[in-house]
């Protein structure tokens, strides 16, 4: 079906990439952004180990881009758009032959570089263009499948694609049916490829080796087998899967065909509904594989109810990029070169304002903003993962504001995150020990199944925090809620919060109060705003500025306050 690639298609191709890098860098973002981005960027830099589930693969190659000449997240972001081209290029290659036409093969290459879904993650620091590209690799692999060698790499690109991210079993599943079903293999072939599959997958043994080996950041305190699995199967996240009621799994397909149909800018889902009508009619195996793919993809993410799920369609929308080749040959005669490299330059103009980063610091001013002006060896508490995370990166990475105390809240419901705080800040973990060893008996419990009281827990929760705030009230002790905190607001409830800044001080009064210097608050307000989570946090900020001004005026304090809204009203 295919042959080698042609002196003119190698042009066309080598040019497709180069594009779409440099509009993959003129959009990228140059620091850290919200959600994961600072604590990837901190697991990346020092070898650590990253939420479930892990990420090892691309961990380790992620640390050697974070430590090339300049600023380590730059090279971060600049990684997921070389994934994201490196993808396009195999993808091209593939469809070329489906279409057996190098012009018109830049369509599915458009849509695919350019849909939110993508081009959003592959102008930050993110784990899903690694897996973009191993299943772009993987269909490009089963399409020139002639030996068994090619089974096993298969299979062994599986296994790797597994170290990445295990949303890959959606596809993985349908291509090994596929096969076996297919080709038939000798069970001994077979045994041979699960084997190859099961030596790539032992990349996860680095989660332990890095436990063990004492990293700067070792999530899960990963010391046993039993710790491994809880990781690699996102145990943690478990309780937000498959206990979804009817109306919310409705709601949640709904929210995946428009994520689905968006991507394909609505119109461009014409030629997948034609690619799966080619294909029933021509190729009824592979009709049976394509379609089993996305829908397999859509069942599980409908019964995963999180806010950033958009990433978690990659296997669908990859194969219905895919189909869409199928589709396109119908309408071959008339894809000429100037229809499609106008259609190209729409896709993109459409697509930019919805995905790009460009300029975009509010990710890392966000978290910035929380730390500025705080004491020394002061405490501040999160509630809030876009503010905690991007203070990994300050502090791991930059060694920005070390002398502070940083805990998210509620990754103290973790053992895991217990040690770490131990191994952190040694002398402040000495000073509670007693509060947090009380605790962690009856967390043990939780975390291991056994049968705990949640009234008790909750009690000792709360004893912890207020041991906390008795080890640095005289130092100071900050709350980052951006939202109401039954936790916090049960931690000394007869003490003062007073807005600071972008967080509450907690004082027994307002003896020698000094009010936050807004003059030297930087954070930038993206020239477009672009996603709900970045509104969200706009919006944080703008409520906790006008928080101040409250209390200004009340207390009296009118150049503060008049300060304070010469702020606002310039950001």
């Amino acid at each position: 079906m295919f042959k080698r690639i042609t002196h003119p298609a190698f042009f066309i191709c080598a040019t497709m990439a180069v594009v779409t890098f440099i509009i993959y860098l003129f959009s990228l973002c140059p620091t850290v952004y919200l959600i994961d981005s600072g604590e990837l960027a901190a697991v990346s830099y020092t070898l650590g180990i990253a939420h479930p589930t892990g990420y090892p693969l691309y961990t380790i190659i992620s640390y050697f881009f974070a430590h090339l000449p300049g600023e380590p997240i730059f090279n971060l972001n600049l990684l997921s758009a070389l994934f994201t081209v490196c993808a396009a290029v195999f993808l091209y290659v593939l469809v070329s032959g489906i279409i057996k036409d190098k012009f018109a093969a830049l369509i599915p290459v458009a849509i695919f570089s350019f849909a939110p879904t993508i081009w959003r993650i592959s102008v930050t620091n993110e784990v899903y263009p690694l897996t973009a590209l191993f299943g772009i690799m993987i269909f490009y692999v089963l399409y020139r499948l002639r030996d068994i060698r090619r089974f096993y790499l298969i299979m062994y690109l599986v296994g790797l694609a597994f170290t990445n991210h295990i949303i890959v079993f959606s596809l993985a599943v349908p291509v090994f049916a596929y096969l076996m079903l297919k080709y038939k293999p000798e069970f001994k072939k077979v045994l041979f490829g699960i084997i190859c599959a099961l030596f790539a997958v032992s990349l996860y043994v680095y989660l332990v080796a890095r436990t063990n080996g004492n990293a700067a950041l070792a999530w899960g305190n990963i010391h046993n087998l039993q710790r491994l699995f809880w990781h690699v199967t996102g145990k943690q996240y478990q309780v937000w899967m498959f206990s979804q009621s009817i109306t919310e799994l409705l709601r949640n397909f709904g929210n995946g065909l428009m994520i689905l149909l968006r991507n394909f800018l609505y119109v461009l889902i014409i030629p997948v509904l034609l690619g799966f009508y080619c294909l029933f009619k021509s190729e009824r195996g592979r009709f049976w594989l394509f379609i089993s793919i996305p829908l397999l993809n859509i069942l599980y993410v409908i019964n995963y109810s999180i806010p950033d799920i958009e990433s978690y369609y990659i296997p669908g929308f990859i194969t219905l990029t895919i189909i869409s080749a199928y589709g396109l040959k119908v309408f071959k005669k008339y894809l000429k070169l100037y229809v499609i490299l106008p259609l190209v330059i729409i896709i993109v103009l459409l697509n930019y304002r919805t995905c790009t980063l460009r300029g975009n610091s509010f990710g890392m001013d966000f978290g910035r903003a929380h730390l500025e002006q705080l004491p020394e060896k002061s405490l501040l508490l999160c509630t809030f993962w876009d503010i905690y995370s991007p203070t990994i990166y300050l502090r791991k990475v930059k060694n920005t504001n070390a002398d502070l105390i940083v805990i998210d809240k509620e990754l103290l419901r973790r053992t895991w995150y217990i040690k770490y705080l131990q191994d952190e800040y040694p002398e402040f973990y000495n000073g509670v020990s007693a509060a947090v060893d009380d605790y962690l008996i009856e967390l043990r419990k939780f975390e291991y199944g056994e049968p705990y009281n949640p009234k008790v827990i909750q009690m000792k929760f709360i004893r912890m925090l207020e041991a906390f705030v008795n080890n640095r009230i005289q130092k100071g002790v900050y709350f980052a809620t951006p939202f109401p905190d039954r936790d916090l607001d049960q931690t000394y409830p007869q003490y003062l919060r007073i807005p600071k800044g972008l967080v509450f001080e907690l004082r027994s009064d307002t003896v020698e109060y000094h009010s936050f210097d807004f003059s030297k608050l930087q954070i930038r307000k993206p020239g477009i705003v672009n996603d709900e989570r970045l509104e969200h946090n706009i919006t944080v900020v703008r409520r906790m500025v006008n928080n101040n001004i409250l209390y200004l005026d009340a207390a009296g304090m009118t150049e503060a306050s008049k300060q304070a809204r010469a702020w606002l009203k310039d950001f």
